[in-house]
C-alpha cells in the first residue's frame, strides 16, 4: 500500500511539474512574441520617395498614390513608421544600395539586382514601358519604327527599360541612339520637349497624354519594393 500510495505521488509531482514545464513554455513564447511586435512597432523604415504615379504630393505636400497607400497597409499590419527621402529614381536606387535608404518601390526584379539587394515573395505590381514622342513628331513617325534610327532615344540609367529596348530594337534592325540619364523624370520630359532627345522611354501611366504620345510598347515587367541587404528583417518581418 505505501508503494502504491508513493507510487500516486510521484506520478501527481510529474504531472505538477510537466503543466508548470508547459506554462513556463507558454509565458516565454508570448513573452517572445510580445516583444517582437514591440521592436516591430517601433522599426523605422526609410523608404525612397521619386515622383511617379506612385508616389504624389499635392500642393499641401501631402502624399498620395499606390506606392504610398501600399506602404501604408503594411504598415497597418508591421507598425512600421516610415521616413521618406526624396531623389530621382537613379539617385535612390544608389542610396538603397549603399544603405542610405532601406526600401524603394518600382523596382524590377533581375539576377544582377539580387547580389545588391533583397526583393520580397509579392510583388507591388506589374508596369509597361513605351516610347513616348511629342505630338510635332507623330506625323513623321506614321507608325514606322525605322524613324527611330539614328534616333536619341532617353532612358533611366541602370533600368529595365534600357535593356526592353535593345532587345526591341534588334529584332527590328533599328539602330537607335540610346541615351542613359540620370536626370529626374521631368528634366528627362523637358529634355525631350527641347529637342534633346528625339524619345524617351518611360511607364505607361506617368506622363501627361496631352503633350507627349505614347507610340511603341518596348515590354513590361513585375516590381516589388526592393530592400536594402542589411535589412532582411523587412522582408521577413511578421504582422504585429
Amino acid at each position: 500500500m505505501k508503494v502504491k500510495r508513493a507510487e500516486r505521488i510521484l506520478l501527481h509531482i510529474k504531472q505538477v511539474s510537466a503543466i508548470l514545464l508547459c506554462m513556463l513554455f507558454m509565458m516565454a513564447f508570448f513573452s517572445l512574441s510580445v516583444s517582437a511586435q514591440t521592436d516591430d512597432q517601433n522599426k523605422i523604415v526609410r523608404v525612397g520617395w521619386f515622383d511617379s504615379a506612385y508616389n504624389r504630393k499635392d500642393a499641401m505636400g501631402r502624399r498620395s498614390g499606390y506606392s504610398y497607400e501600399y506602404q501604408r497597409k503594411i504598415a497597418a499590419y508591421t507598425g512600421w513608421s516610415y521616413e521618406y527621402v526624396e531623389g530621382s529614381w537613379i539617385e535612390l536606387m544608389d542610396m538603397l544600395q549603399n544603405g542610405e535608404i532601406d526600401m524603394l518601390g518600382g523596382v524590377s526584379y533581375t539576377e544582377e539586382r539580387t547580389e545588391k539587394m533583397l526583393f520580397p515573395s509579392y510583388v507591388m505590381g506589374t508596369e509597361a514601358y513605351y516610347v513616348y514622342i511629342t505630338e510635332k513628331q507623330v506625323v513623321d513617325f506614321n507608325e514606322d519604327f525605322s524613324y527611330f534610327n539614328g534616333k536619341k532615344i532617353g532612358v533611366n540609367k541602370g533600368s529595365i527599360q534600357a535593356e526592353l529596348f535593345q532587345e526591341w530594337a534588334e529584332q527590328r534592325g533599328i539602330n537607335a541612339k540610346l541615351i542613359e540619364l540620370s536626370s529626374s523624370e521631368s528634366d528627362s520630359v523637358d529634355m525631350l520637349a527641347h529637342g534633346e532627345l528625339d524619345a524617351y522611354i518611360t511607364l505607361d501611366n506617368y506622363l501627361s497624354m496631352e503633350t507627349l504620345i505614347p507610340v511603341v510598347k518596348i515590354g513590361s515587367s513585375d516590381i516589388y519594393f526592393a530592400v536594402n541587404k542589411s535589412r532582411p528583417d523587412l522582408v521577413t518581418s511578421s504582422p504585429a
